[in-house]
């Protein structure tokens, strides 16, 4: 037992030393920061791509007005670019005021209930991927501010890469000690680790909501992924496997309101699941692939502390692999790197503070997220009542693939948002929170197909088709049965939790099916 501790403090010691050094290099990386603006100048008087670029908007009439019209505006020859605006469930006057203002084509989804910005983008792109003479796809939220030299910033960096993450700076009306954070901790990453990462040609995750691809990337992943935060670092590990590196530029820059902020971050337990998964490809691909899979696993701030300082004060009063002064010195090297960053950065002097308590207001972001603390606070501060909660129960069957057993399926909704539990006898299983029914159904099944269990209902069925008509929580489908068999023209109308006796198991991914693109794609 003593040698196991051991020899996992060697191991976790090891992984600080490498991010030690991995954050040095950043550090030292993105001083270089001048070469994003000697390459835009280089390539400035380059041939202007065809672009096509996409914008998802749900009600953002403020925002969407002055954004068409910068892209009027744009330095940027008009015959080379064409826009496509997605208005999903839009209750505002987005769509008059965008018919008046033009330079647009308007598509509009959605009309009962929002989309979704995955499901809605891939609508539209399966349709404008037959395009010829197109170079590259630009997707953009609908929130942003940009300048008049957006496009010409884009096109000046495409070329010679694929694939290009723009930056996002928050425009802060009303400084607050909480704006400050936010806005310093964002500027800090972009500037060391995002600009470091991508002088060193490694990847960064996908963001939706600033996005280039060039044409024959998508020609080949056929798809994007943009559901959640989760999706979009299964998507960038989709890139990388396939030798397309997304790379950030601060030079292709939009603006929004601090109101946006959304401080996303990866569930830890996907990521593990992820870089699990993928492990076995480590060997089969290139050493940005390897790289990017480790870079997953990077500690925030309290984790890392907690094992230097348990590392620390471990050598500091037993023998261990490694001796109390090299221990000592790497953290002297972490404090010299953190302090040349704030130099590299320019975040000034006056947000050094803000930028000091960021660890403090993750934790306590994290403290309130604790289920059972969460829970007790949303009783105390909004008092529910059990008129915002709407339950309803039906009978499923759940098979192993020999014997069949009757369950039960509760679908709840709460504060606009919808659970589903699987009950079973005295075991139950209840999915997070989610804005949509159809992902948490999905998150029931997949628990269930890790255990070797399949849920007999419409969504997990192969006849069944998800119904694209902004359904309330994504309720909706086609049941195809009779269609396949010559016996209608038409599917029959069903709803994701529906059963019959004519189920046919579907296929279920559960993290990434990248195997299915292979390196002679």
């Amino acid at each position: 037992m003593v040698n196991f501790l051991l020899n996992l403090l060697v191991i976790l010691f090891v992984y600080v030393i490498i991010y030690i050094l991995y954050y040095t290099v950043c550090v030292y990386k993105s001083s270089k920061a001048k070469r994003f603006l000697q390459r835009q100048k280089y390539n400035a008087a380059a041939a202007p791509n065809n672009m096509i670029l996409i914008i998802y908007a749900r009600n953002n009439e403020s925002t969407i007005v002055p954004l068409l019209e910068a892209l009027n505006k744009q330095n940027y020859p008009k015959d080379n670019f064409q826009t496509h605006i997605i208005l999903d469930h839009c209750t505002d006057n987005s769509s008059n005021v965008l018919e008046f203002i033009g330079g647009a084509k308007i598509w509009r989804v959605g009309e009962n209930a929002p989309v979704g910005k995955d499901e809605a983008i891939s609508w539209l792109l399966e349709g404008l991927l037959s395009y010829q003479n197109v170079d590259g796809f630009v997707f953009l939220n609908a929130d942003r501010y940009i300048d008049e030299n957006f496009l010409a910033s884009i096109n000046a960096n495409l070329y010679g890469e694929n694939v290009l993450v723009g930056s996002t700076d928050y425009i802060s009306r009303t400084k607050t000690l909480l704006n400050g954070i936010k806005t310093t901790y964002h500027s800090y990453i972009d500037r060391i680790f995002n600009c470091g990462r991508s002088l060193m040609g490694l990847a960064t995750v996908v963001d939706s909501d600033i996005f280039v691809i060039r044409k024959e990337v998508l020609d080949k992943i056929k798809c994007v992924d943009f559901k959640d935060i989760n999706s979009e670092l299964k998507y960038t590990t989709l890139l990388v496997r396939n030798g397309f590196i997304p790379k950030f530029c601060p030079l292709i820059k939009t603006y929004t309101s601090i109101d946006n902020f959304n401080d996303r971050k990866p569930s830890v337990s996907f990521k593990l699941s992820l870089v699990w998964h993928c492990l076995g490809l480590i060997f089969k691909s290139n050493f940005k692939f390897g790289e990017y899979l480790l870079s997953i696993l990077a500690p925030n701030f309290w984790f890392l502390m907690l094992i230097y300082w348990s590392i620390f004060a471990f050598t500091y009063n037993y023998y261990f692999f490694f001796d109390y002064t090299f221990v000592f010195s790497m953290g002297i090297i972490l404090a010299l790197a953190f302090g040349a960053s704030l130099y590299t950065s320019k975040i000034g002097r006056g947000n050094i503070g803000y930028l000091l308590l960021y660890p403090l207001y993750s934790l306590l972001k994290i403290f309130f997220h604790v289920p059972v603390i969460g829970t007790i606070i949303n009783a105390v501060t909004n008092k529910k009542s059990d008129e915002d909660r709407e339950l309803s129960t039906v009978d499923v069957c759940v098979t192993d693939g020999r014997n069949n057993l009757a369950c039960k399926l509760d679908l709840i909704s709460e504060s606009g948002l919808v659970r589903a539990v699987f009950r079973f006898k005295k075991k139950k299983y209840s999915s997070s929170s989610q804005i949509r029914m159809v992902d948490a159904l999905k998150e029931v099944s997949d628990k269930l197909n890790e255990h070797g269990f399949r849920i007999k209902i419409c969504q997990s069925c192969g006849y069944f088709n998800l119904k694209m008509d902004g359904s309330t929580n994504m309720v909706k489908g086609y049941c195809n049965r009779l269609v396949l068999q010559n016996q209608s023209e038409m599917p029959l109308d069903t709803i994701l939790w529906n059963s019959c006796p004519y189920y046919v198991p579907q296929e279920v991914n559960k993290i990434i099916d990248i195997n299915n693109f292979r390196e002679n794609q």
